[in-house]
């Protein structure tokens, strides 16, 4: 019988790499694949644990220290599982949980190295992370407790209410429309009753921004491989039209500021760097990466339409 840990599929091998898109039109899965495929080892340079994420400050970090904010967010979004609470008697047996869009498992891998009792499955499409976190597990002593498959989160084949939490990392922003609805259902059929869902993203808080944010997110989203940003409305609904409760948004804005003020010292360096390296000639996704990195510090300082949260809820029916 499969479990969490023997997904009850196996994946075509179909994978292809399309141009990037230029024309305008909207983004695809295919897009962002190709995107993340190119760009994999260029996150290296923002973590060398592959944290592909804003950090979490708190009083006692050093805010000139990145690295140790990135793990203080994977370490906030394991508090905010509340796993103890939902699984009372789970410190006597092994609990799974669920990293949608892992990138290459950092925040997976920070929480099973604090919990011997966690063992974790990571979903991605790009399997160039799985390489990267297969040999980053190794490294941390934690490959027996880690899964990695390669699959598209919004239909992972994983059996249903097996999962005693999950959580989106700024990766539910890549599934499609403004509602993130196949992520969310997807979330909610993996999901046991009483576990949770995390996701820590950003939000659109209204559907028509001011004209310089509206811009601001299109060249943000184009350049990242975004289709678009949830907006804030839009994803509540999905949640509650999925059976979740307790649904909760903390702006996580000043948090995230610290580590989000490392971006123009380290971008302007990184592309100074690469440009030499490559005699000036960069890949479109490689050149999009660089300018969103512009844009996403940019974008955190329209208030009215912009936010940095973390939104947690609950699996009815415990």
């Amino acid at each position: 019988m499969p479990t969490v840990f023997q997904p009850d599929f196996r994946m075509p091998s179909t994978a292809t790499h399309a141009p990037v898109n230029t024309t305008g039109a909207p983004i695809t899965a295919e897009d962002t694949q190709d995107y993340f495929t190119e760009v994999a080892v260029d996150y290296s340079a923002w973590s060398p644990s592959y944290n592909m994420h804003f950090g979490f400050w708190r009083a006692g970090l050093n805010p000139l220290r990145r690295e140790g904010m990135l793990v203080e967010m994977n370490r906030a979004v394991g508090r905010a599982l509340r796993l103890d609470e939902s699984q009372p008697t789970a410190g006597r047996r092994r609990r799974c949980v669920i990293d949608m869009g892992c990138g290459a498992g950092a925040t997976a891998r920070t929480l099973v190295g604090d919990d011997a009792s966690l063992y974790a499955v990571t979903v991605t499409n790009v399997p160039v992370q799985n390489r990267i976190a297969a040999r980053l597990d190794a490294a941390a002593g934690v490959a027996d407790r880690m899964a990695h498959i390669e699959a598209d989160y919004t239909r992972t084949g994983l059996p249903a209410a097996q999962a005693d939490g999950a959580w989106a990392v700024e990766s539910a922003c890549y599934a499609e429309g403004t509602a993130k609805a196949d992520f969310v259902r997807e979330a909610a059929r993996l999901l046991k009753p009483g576990a949770r869902l995390v996701v820590v993203d950003g939000f659109l808080l209204r559907k028509n921004p001011g004209r310089i944010a509206a811009w601001l997110h299109r060249l943000w989203a184009d350049s990242w491989a975004v289709p678009t940003l949830a907006v804030r409305d839009d994803f509540t609904a999905a949640l509650r039209d999925n059976g979740f409760e307790d649904i909760e948004f903390k702006s996580l804005r000043w948090r995230v500021a610290p580590s989000a003020l490392h971006i123009p010292v380290l971008a302007t360096r990184f592309t100074l760097a690469e440009l030499w390296k490559a005699r000036g000639r960069l890949s479109p996704w490689r050149r999009k990466h660089i300018v969103a990195s512009y844009c996403a510090l940019a974008l955190g300082m329209f208030w009215r339409d912009f936010d940095y949260c973390m939104v947690t809820a609950r699996r009815a029916g415990c």
